[in-house]
């Protein structure tokens, strides 16, 4: 095993990674900056939901990560399997170490397909789809663009999850285009979150509301879809009532959108930079981590109590950057 060494190491080359090397690079020509990333394509995320919509092609939405990462900088094409902080280094699944300086971690979420039985084994055929994942997300919009009538259903997890306006934001998209088809009449729409209400901030909420009644759309709040019979076309939800009690339903569906469970990935909750819930733990005003003060974390793997946005990326660059 070989050992290296670089100055800056970022694991993630998403948004958050790839914003803080270029931004690095252009303050500082000399730095020695090294990003882990093991994917060759980068995604804007954000352009999935217009693709489930049929407004985008996957292609408007898909850069090669090469593209965007600055020529000087090095590109390590792996996967991290282990942090050692007390050590300054990361382990990578070749089993190679990497040392540094200093860390910034921005891997992301992890979606959690397993935590719905039998997702996996039907999405992407029988009207179950999703746009949380480019294997996926054109798809919906056959579903959409095919189907004439029937019980349309839209969940979301409980939070935090990318984008809290995401799963909505397809519904309404499908909606409109049954509108304008003329069939809207024939559907049964109805939005199944696990949460409590349509948002989390009252203004929304209520700007929301008048939208879900525009289109006749039934909401159920306290629904969290926990199983999916694609055959069947029955989708299972536990409930929780006003006093807590839980208890299991079926819809039928002809048509259901599904946003999966959603975490930090499992080798961040595995690791000692990690709290109790698994994110990585930082400092909410400097994003630097609450142990160790050679790593910094942004994006939507850590703590921090922002939306896990692209939007909130924006705003974390240039603090990790100047605290940098």
């Amino acid at each position: 095993m070989s050992n290296k060494h670089h100055t800056l190491l970022i694991v993630g080359g998403g948004a958050a990674g790839v914003s803080v090397a270029n931004t690095m690079r252009r303050q500082d020509a000399n730095i020695d900056i090294a990003i882990v990333e093991p994917s060759e394509k980068h995604y804007y995320q954000p352009g999935f939901t217009i693709i489930g919509g049929g407004a985008y092609t996957m292609k408007q939405t898909m850069r090669n990560e090469a593209d965007l990462i600055s020529d000087s900088i090095v590109w390590i094409k792996e996967y991290v399997q282990t942090f050692q902080p007390e050590q300054n280094t990361v382990t990578l699944r070749s089993g190679e170490t990497v040392s540094y300086d200093y860390l910034v971690v921005c891997p992301g979420l992890q979606l959690d397909w397993d935590k719905i039985k039998g997702l996996k084994e039907t999405l992407g055929k029988n009207n179950v789809c999703s746009n949380y994942s480019p294997e996926t997300v054109e798809y919906t919009w056959e579903c959409i663009k095919s189907i004439e009538s029937g019980n349309a259903l839209f969940t979301q997890p409980p939070m935090p999850i990318k984008c809290a306006g995401a799963p909505q934001k397809i519904m309404y998209l499908a909606a409109d285009r049954f509108r304008k088809k003329g069939i809207l009449d024939k559907f049964t729409i109805e939005f199944c979150n696990a949460g409590p209400g349509l948002f989390g901030i009252p203004f929304f909420a209520k700007a929301l509301s008048k939208v879900v009644a525009d289109y006749g759309i039934k909401t159920c709040f306290g629904h969290n879809l926990v199983a999916i019979d694609g055959e069947t076309k029955t989708a299972t939800f536990e409930t929780t009532d006003a006093d807590g009690k839980k208890q299991q339903v079926n819809k039928p569906f002809d048509m259901i959108h599904v946003t999966p469970p959603q975490s930090a990935p499992d080798f961040i909750k595995q690791s000692p930079l990690a709290n109790a819930a698994g994110w990585v733990e930082v400092h909410d005003k400097t994003l630097q981590h609450v142990k160790y003060p050679n790593i910094f974390g942004l994006g939507d793997a850590t703590s921090t109590p922002n939306a896990k946005t692209a939007a909130a990326v924006r705003k974390q660059v240039p603090v990790v950057n100047k605290c940098l």
